[in-house]
């Protein structure tokens, strides 16, 4: 597998542990550094994963933090992929 298809499961990953966590539920405030780490994300790819997600509508990000909480579009994105 390339490094961007591994970067890719390991965001798909991250997003469901995310929901996981939150017990698919919107607004559940996630430390998303901490679940990150297990993946093996450093700081930089996290926080540009999380802007990411909050661009495309799947989650929204608490300013200057990596806490974010999925939306309904992220937790229908989970849904849809399981």
């Amino acid at each position: 597998m390339s490094f961007a298809g591994g970067m890719k499961q390991n965001k798909g990953e991250l997003l469901r542990e995310m929901y996981t966590i939150a017990e698919g539920r919107c607004g559940v405030l996630i430390d998303s550094y901490d679940v990150g780490e297990k993946h093996r994300f450093d700081r930089d790819t996290l926080e540009t994963i999380v802007e990411s997600w909050s661009r495309k509508g799947l989650s929204r990000r608490m300013r200057g933090t990596l806490y974010a909480s999925l939306k309904l579009n992220g937790v229908e994105y989970v849904e849809s992929i399981e």
